[in-house]
């Protein structure tokens, strides 16, 4: 009996944490042909989100805040950067993840990301993180 037990709850902790959440992470709401801006604790993304192709485009910049990174840090080597987009209860429903090499961080990075979502998740608004 008590390895049925240890089975079951073995099999409850899987379906438990069978998604992926961003219930943790800073978001804003998805609103097309709006800009939006979203802060997070080393950086602030000003973008615009759109539908192109049956899929949903993100355009902006993401742009580093002086109060958190320290003046000497002009550069980075690489950088890399993800975009969630989830529902209402925060289970990611697409995602994109790009790299960009050495470059200035104090002028910005350009963004653009390519979301194809294949659920609509639950009942709500939707955010990008």
């Amino acid at each position: 009996m008590p390895r049925a037990i240890a089975v079951l709850f073995l099999v409850f902790c899987a379906t438990a944490c069978a998604h992926l959440s961003v219930i943790h992470l800073s978001k804003a709401p998805w609103v097309p042909g709006t800009q939006t801006t979203l802060s997070t604790r080393h950086w602030t993304f000003v973008f615009r989100g759109d539908y192109q192709d049956g899929r949903l485009m993100l355009q902006g910049t993401a742009l580093p805040r002086e109060d958190e990174i320290p003046s000497w840090a002009t550069w980075a080597q690489d950088l890399w950067i993800q975009v969630y987009l989830s529902d209402a209860s925060g289970r990611v429903l697409a995602s994109d993840l790009r790299l960009y090499l050495p470059l200035d961080i104090r002028k910005g990075v350009p963004l653009e990301f390519h979301l194809a979502p294949k659920s609509v998740g639950a009942e709500g608004p939707l955010s990008v993180s």
